[in-house]
């Protein structure tokens, strides 16, 4: 399943968005994804690709930095939570105001040798396309 972004034009339905404000499940308890010694921002969310009633969100760190430092499996700063479906909060919560918000337009189906060829936002299933493909970025999460 190939999902794409488009700037966040109005409110018609959409698979999820990137940027803007957290899913509003997030909400109480203000600080659910915070450690004690990280604070994160909301990165985007996604309608899950199999199971039409729960989202897939992700957040990552502040701090670039410990993003930069944690950045390999096992030591991987980023959260990916899963949970109900949820509308956007009004709440600025975890907010980034680096990112603009953008929509996440609904996935189609593609074979991996059909997505290899195209740009594509996210890909839920399948193989893999890696950023980077030195073995040390994925050795020890085989």
């Amino acid at each position: 399943m190939l999902y794409y972004a488009e700037p966040a034009v109005s409110d018609e339905l959409h698979a999820g968005w990137i940027g803007g404000n957290a899913p509003a499940f997030f909400d109480e308890p203000s600080d659910l994804i915070h450690d004690s010694d990280l604070t994160y921002l909301f990165y985007l969310t996604l309608v899950h690709p199999f199971q039409a009633e729960r989202m897939i969100s992700i957040f990552i760190p502040e701090d670039y930095e410990a993003y930069l430092k944690n950045n390999i499996y096992p030591n991987c700063s980023i959260k990916v939570v899963e949970h109900p479906i949820s509308t956007e909060s009004a709440k600025a919560t975890y907010t980034s105001t680096g990112l603009n918000k953008h929509h996440i337009t609904a996935g189609e189906s593609s074979t991996d040798d059909q997505s290899m060829d195209q740009p594509f936002l996210i890909k839920a299933g399948g193989t893999p396309r890696l950023i980077q493909k030195e073995a040390y970025y994925f050795t020890k999460l085989q």
